[in-house]
């Protein structure tokens, strides 16, 4: 079986268009002749199918989780986009919102198992450990920003929270969990402070393993950003500071893949109960977005052993 790529669409703030940028992502792919599964993991908030015309799900993750449903594959739902499938989480409770390790694992699994070139999953704000976890897990990791205070902070929150848990989950394998550990807590004795940038300065002065084990890290964590909803020249601007300031404060390497205007269109095709590539496939964000698809693809596949790593994280 073909390995297939799994695309991540994440970000600190709620309504910043994760949900548009995944959707529309999974339908350009499946309109290029991909295979594609949208998995709608914004637990508690998902609303992809109606996003997509598609009548209220009778089963979603919470019945795969509970072994009510054993195959995975019953939980796709046919979309009206020939080639793209939905797994939707409409229906799953407040119970979902704390998976255990295992369920996680067994799910991310299965997802993979399933005949797909491309699984694109759209997840919820914030950062709750389900979804900085999925967020780590995927292939491509991809977050959405506005040039709006609030979600710029999120942002780098949620970036700094993403690269914790990756060292969290990684240091294990490296024997240096009782280490690494106790140097996340804000009260550590070391009295290294939250800013990743002191934490890898920490981890390269100790040297030996605990040198190269943040050096791969860092190597590991790529994440891509993309700015939605740009109205001014000034705002245009946003992403590219945020790329700089990541690098110069955080020691983290985040691409900017692009922006998109904002435009009244996208309002209309929620309206419309329409994807935006199918109500308005020529307006400018269409077009923007598809080259922000292309660079996505376009990659280097030097996510590889990352895949091999992350595959094995203790969720």
């Amino acid at each position: 079986m073909v390995p297939k790529k799994i695309f991540a669409v994440g970000g600190g703030k709620g309504g910043v268009g994760k949900s548009f940028v995944a959707g529309n992502l999974g339908i350009m792919l499946a309109q290029s002749g991909y295979n594609v599964i949208l998995a709608d993991l914004d637990l508690g908030g998902a609303n992809l199918h109606t996003w997509l015309g598609v009548d209220n799900p009778t089963k979603g993750l919470s019945e795969f989780i509970e072994r009510e449903v054993l195959d995975i594959e019953n939980l796709l739902i046919p979309t009206k986009i020939p080639g793209l499938s939905l797994i939707s989480g409409a229906r799953d409770g407040v119970e979902i919102a704390n998976l255990k390790h295992t369920q996680k694992r067994r799910f991310l699994s299965a997802l993979r198992q399933l005949d797909a070139d491309y699984i694109v999953i759209d997840l919820g704000a914030g950062t709750a450990y389900n979804t900085v976890d999925f967020f780590l897990l995927a292939d491509s990791q991809i977050m959405v920003v506005i040039p709006e205070p609030t979600s710029i902070e999120n942002a780098y929150r949620f970036i700094k929270n993403s690269f914790f848990r990756q060292l969290f989950h990684n240091s294990k394998s490296f024997g240096l969990k009782s280490a690494v550990a106790p140097i996340l807590r804000k009260d550590n004795q070391h009295h290294v402070n939250t800013p990743p940038k002191e934490l890898i300065n920490y981890l390269r002065m100790l040297g030996g393993s605990a040198a190269v084990f943040v050096e791969e890290q860092l190597s590991l964590f790529t994440p891509r950003m993309i700015l939605n909803q740009v109205r001014t020249e000034r705002d245009k601007l946003v992403g590219p500071s945020m790329e700089k300031a990541c690098l110069k404060f955080f020691n983290l390497n985040v691409e900017f893949l692009g922006y998109i205007d904002h435009d009244e269109a996208v309002r209309k095709s929620v309206l419309e109960r329409k994807p935006l590539s199918v109500a308005y496939p020529d307006c400018t964000p269409m077009r923007q977005l598809r080259s922000i698809c292309k660079a996505i693809q376009q990659a280097e596949p030097e996510k590889a052993a990352k895949n091999k790593l992350m595959t094995q994280l203790t969720l």
